[in-house]
């Protein structure tokens, strides 16, 4: 039952992510974050690559959204690294949905870094 189980914490993450985001509350956030790294322990890049990396990319989520509540980069460094392990495994050709959305998050990340490094 341990992947059920992560795949329920990845679902609360996810869950606790859009909260966060509708109410704009960061103890929600922070409990995705948390939740995602759980799910995580039992989604291991070895056994569940695909799962593994979906997690990493709503982890990333997470770390975004509050990025873009925080000023600072730490947060956003962090979703950055995220997203690129999420990269190595959804790629365009085994996973092009994935791969976009990831990729997508990634170039947005990136983007406000740049911005805030370089104001």
């Amino acid at each position: 039952m341990p992947r059920d189980w992560a795949g329920l914490q990845n679902n609360l993450g996810n869950t606790l992510r859009m909260v966060g985001e509708l109410k704009d509350d960061s103890a929600r956030l922070e409990e995705a974050v948390v939740a995602f790294g759980l799910a995580l322990e039992e989604r291991t890049r070895q056994e569940a690559p695909r799962d593994w990396a979906i997690t990493q990319n709503n982890l990333g989520n997470a770390l975004k959204a509050l990025a873009e509540r925080e000023s600072g980069t730490t947060r956003l460094v962090q979703a950055i690294s995220v997203y690129e392990l999420a990269l190595e495994i959804l790629t365009p050709k085994s996973d092009p949905h994935w791969h976009d959305i990831a990729q997508l998050k990634l170039n947005q990340c990136l983007a406000l870094l740049t911005q805030r490094q370089n104001p």
